[in-house]
């Protein structure tokens, strides 16, 4: 009955067949001789091909070991059927094949037979997939790594970022408990450039944490927008090469749907998944659906995947330490020594000190479809998909909210007892009759997007080869309502970080829960909404000059447009209520209870405001209220490319290399409150590329040489003018910023030695240079006030002002080792002698270094050169299984060292930078294969609950520390 007993007794059968009656062999029903695919391979020993052929059909293959050992087969590139595939790479060997029901049988052409140990191939569960994703990276030219769909669907994935963690160099930002970004060597997730069946893709949501940076506009994809299932492959090429489109300076995550042509014939299966997590009320479901047929020439599958998952992250956090005198407090009844300290502004305070929860419930849906055709000459294939991430968010925080939000009510407070550590930060203070006050937020948040893509090629004879690919995109992020209500109100608070640095105890001698303790205190009401359209074509030529050499032309044009709006309205009926001192309605309140520490009373944002008869909408609070803030942006972009390239191969080695030129240019409008601005860029680059590779049996080296673009921060593009009049500065932008551009050396020394082992190690540098820094330049203000004469009142005294402008400057040196290893061992018999049990581990781990020049943004003042932002020195990640074919076992661990958010000019006053401490991640599964089609699975993630903590200052001080608890969930799945 099990599927892998079954392999084994039909290769016995298949020896014993092949013994007795080697004519009696024929095409069987279950293989498809019509099957077409793409392969291309250099000359390289005949075991490593048959692997590659094999896995690529589906198929397992048996020989005598001793017949292909030593032996070399030829170079082959095109489509081919199993059959003609074969007749190549036999082509010359003095070796021929049979296609059977269980695969292909390989033997001496006059038909004597080794009767020697019959070796066999399989490709199913993890050890296939892992066996298909090492040839993959094999078989690439360039520096790369490859996760297929086996192997996603093998691990406790959500989403494409959790599965891209495992990939050396990369790592991953998390929100509300799941990935959201990836980071790859080290830069920012802006700098990773994102491909969905072979066209670029930008698509954003937001973290709905403030210290996490909402409403960021950016150039990285949001990869939480989509769940693991609608994809085939991921494919992150490391080094460049000049057909592939400009933006990845860290690299290109290449990620595709499934195709209809992948398991040929009528294909379907389907999965539901239940979940539920440590703090979220209620349960998560996930289930998925696929369905492909095909015919001789045509295919087509339709996909979609919808889950509702509830999240909930809990914790404390501040508003950062900041010098502060204990103005309007008594501080009688503390020692004289620290009293002098605190009032020379010696000691940091910590402000804000809240007890936080941000929970909700979100909705993800992905559909995909997928036509395809395929003859011996031509190949298309039209894909669209669609993803929809929708959620409602609720956002819950008790925290001391009096001078300067510490907890003190100037005139009444006393602090009775205060504790300083060694670093002079106030880890413990007892505050009488201090201020408390809440914030109840609600948002509704919306991410949608649409791709069309066709990717077509066609053999015009054997030696020209024309393909391309034509994509549209859109994408939208909306957050049409956020909504905030807040009430004060006063008790003894006592706030003690000595225990637990980064999770203070926070203690309060009134009743929170009770309405009478409360006054209401204001409301605000803001709304974005953020737009993103590609248009996307791209055509390549491909001239045999013989037959091992070609040459390759090729365009490509790029449209890009993004759009931002956001409006923010605060303070709404603030001096009303501080006048009134208005009592809470007890219809809009209940009690929160969420949180692990404590209970308080929160409030109903939307009822608050229909209590108030006030509009939550932005749109119609702005015709009683006048907006505090207006963002209205627009980015427009064209890129025109034309690139060539020559490659040429040996008997073990091959080489290409090529040049690209590329024109950029931009149009940029940015209009806030009743100042605008418009202005445009341009920029004509070269980019060139070679890539060298030796293959000897076992070992693959490749060596990868380029320079590659990264284009500018959206927001940088578009950051407001702004008149600091305190300090005589104006930031405006800058019309001659050019692309960020990176120099890069890429060295990978691969074995693979065995049908699973592997062992890579790679070596690489990039020399960055027009990164974007604040400069500061003093001009007269009649320059300035000529061309921005609003933002100049008519008695401005200066006669000069500092202009700081963002500038591109600079050159720092990335560089770093990867390396990885996949072994695995046979652990004998289990179940049946016909059913052996493997173990098996994998390995990735790498060290990057790099330091880059800060500035403030501000005033353009440099600041300390230190660890590039995102850039975590140390990445690591294991994963040990075991499997057998009715059972799998699978328990991995991943590990990211501490990093850099960001350095903010804003917030110098508190913190030269932000960052995040090291995190371990651990995730199990169980699988057990109840028939051929019917799989039950048992995840757990984030065994640890691991807490997620930002700090603030280079000290590490406390800023923000989560936990968003335990996950377990059950799946079953029926593949047909």
């Amino acid at each position: 009955m099990l599927k892998s007993v079954l392999c084994r007794c039909r290769v016995i059968l298949l020896w014993s067949l092949l013994v007795s009656d080697t004519s009696s062999f024929a095409y069987a029903s279950t293989v498809d001789h019509e099957r077409l695919e793409s392969i291309t391979l250099s000359s390289t020993s005949l075991s490593q091909s048959l692997e590659l052929i094999v896995e690529k059909f589906g198929v397992g293959y048996v020989t005598s070991p001793s017949l292909i050992k030593g032996v070399m087969s030829p170079a082959i590139s095109g489509r081919f059927t199993l059959e003609t595939a074969m007749k190549h790479v036999l082509d010359g060997t003095g070796l021929t094949f049979s296609i059977t029901r269980s695969g292909v049988v390989i033997r001496k052409s006059e038909s004597v037979i080794d009767e020697t140990v019959i070796e066999e191939i399989n490709v199913n569960g993890i050890r296939g997939s892992l066996n298909l994703s090492r040839q993959e990276k094999r078989n690439e030219k360039q520096v790369t790594d490859v996760i297929v769909a086996q192997e996603i669907s093998r691990y406790p994935d959500r989403n494409l970022a959790e599965s891209m963690q495992r990939i050396p160099g990369m790592s991953i930002t998390r929100e509300a408990g799941e990935g959201r970004q990836v980071v790859l060597r080290g830069l920012d997730p802006d700098l990773t450039l994102v491909t969905i069946n072979g066209m670029p893709v930008l698509s954003n949501n937001d973290s709905p944490m403030d210290s996490r940076t909402q409403r960021d506009r950016d150039r990285s994809f949001d990869l939480n927008l989509f769940t693991s299932e609608l994809f085939s492959q991921i494919k992150v090429f490391k080094s460049y090469s000049v057909e592939q489109p400009s933006g990845g300076v860290a690299g290109i995550a290449a990620i595709t749907t499934a195709k209809p042509f992948d398991s040929p014939g009528l294909q379907w299966n389907v999965s539901h998944q239940v979940d539920a997590n440590q703090y979220a009320e209620g349960l998560s479901k996930r289930s998925s659906f696929t369905l492909s047929s095909t015919n001789k020439y045509w295919g087509m599958l339709i996909s979609a995947a919808y889950g509702r998952r509830s999240y909930q992250e809990q914790g404390a956090n501040t508003f950062r330490w900041r010098r502060l005198a204990p103005e309007g407090a008594n501080v009688s009844a503390l020692d004289s020594e620290l009293v002098e300290a605190w009032q020379n502004q010696e000691i940091r305070v910590p402000r804000g000190n809240r007890y936080s929860v941000w929970r909700g419930d979100m909705d993800r849906l992905g559909i995909g479809a997928t036509l395809e055709y395929q003859t011996d000459l031509s190949h298309f294939t039209i894909d669209w998909i669609y993803g929809r991430l929708d959620s409602q968010r609720q956002e819950n925080h008790l925290y001391p909210r009096g001078f300067q939000s510490t907890p003190t009510i100037e005139g009444e407070t006393l602090i009775t007892e205060a504790e300083v550590n060694s670093k002079h930060e106030l880890v413990y203070a007892d505050y009488r009759n201090a201020r408390v006050g809440t914030e109840s937020r609600h948002q509704e948040v919306s991410t949608q997007f649409k791709q069309a893509v066709l990717n077509f090629e066609h053999r015009m004879s054997n030696n020209f080869l024309f393909d391309g690919v034509l994509g549209v995109q859109s994408a939208t992020y909306k957050m049409p309502h956020s909504i905030r209500a807040y009430m004060r109100g006063e008790s003894d608070v006592s706030i003690d970080y000595r225990d637990d640095y980064y999770f203070p105890s926070i203690k309060y001698s009134a009743e929170l829960t009770h309405p009478d303790m409360w006054q209401m205190n204001e409301l605000d009401s803001e709304q974005f909404i953020s737009t993103s359209d590609f248009t996307y074509l791209k055509g390549q030529l491909q001239v045999n000059t013989s037959h091992r050499s070609a040459w390759e032309l090729g365009f490509e044009i790029v449209q890009f447009e993004n759009t931002s709006k956001y409006t923010d309205i605060q303070n709404i009926l603030k001096e009303r209520w501080l006048s009134t001192r208005e009592a809470v309605p007890q219809s809009t309140a209940y009690v929160f209870d969420s949180h692990q520490h404590l209970n308080w009373l929160a409030l109903r944002p939307e009822q608050v405001y229909s209590f108030y008869n006030k509009p939550s909408s932005v749109d119609s609070l702005s015709l009683s209220y006048a907006p505090d803030r207006v963002i209205d942006n627009v980015i427009k972009e064209s890129r025109t490319s034309f690139f060539t390239q020559y490659s040429v191969e040996g008997s073990d080695w091959t080489f290409n290399a090529g040049l690209r030129a590329e024109r950029d240019k931009s149009f940029i409008s940015v209009f806030q409150s009743s100042l605008s601005n418009r202005y445009n860029l341009s920029n004509i680059a070269l980019l060139p590329s070679m890539q060298f590779n030796y293959r000897r049996d076992e070992q693959v080296v490749k060596v990868g040489i380029s320079r590659t673009l990264g284009h500018q921060e959206l927001d940088t593009l578009t950051r407001n003018i702004q008149l600091i009049d305190d300090e005589n500065i104006v930031i405006l932008p800058n019309d001659r910023l050019k692309p960020i551009s990176a120099y890069n050396l890429d060295l990978s020394f691969e074995s693979y030695p065995g049908e699973i082992d592997r062992y890579s190690a790679n070596v690489f540098g990039k020399w960055i240079k027009n990164s974007i820094a604040p400069m500061s330049q003093r001009l007269p203000l009649s320059d300035v006030a000529r061309d921005y004469p609003e933002l100049f009142s008519s008695d401005f005294e200066s006669v000069y002002i500092d202009v700081v402008t963002p500038t591109n400057q600079g050159t720092y040196f990335l560089y770093g080792v990867e390396g990885s290893v996949q072994l695995e061992w046979p652990l004998g018999e289990y179940m049946s002698r016909f059913n052996v049990l493997h173990v098996g581990i994998v390995a990735n781990a790498s060290y990057t270094f790099g330091n880059v020049q800060y500035y403030n943004t501000n005033t353009g003042d440099r600041l300390d050169k230190k660890a590039a932002p995102y850039l975590s020195p140390l990445l690591a990640n294991l994963t040990a299984y075991l499997e057998g074919y009715a059972l799998s076992l699978r328990l991995s661990a991943t590990y990211r060292d501490e990093y850099i958010a960001r350095v903010d000019g804003g917030t110098l006053v508190d913190e030269n930078e932000t960052g995040f401490l090291s995190t371990l991640y651990m995730d199990a599964v169980i699988a057990y294969q109840i028939t051929d089609n019917v799989e039950l699975r048992i995840e757990a993630t984030n065994l640890t609950d691991e807490r997620e903590i930002q700090y603030s200052d280079s000290s590490y001080r406390p800023y923000n520390t989560t936990v968003s608890g335990r996950n377990y969930s059950l799946a079953i799945s029926y593949r047909y």
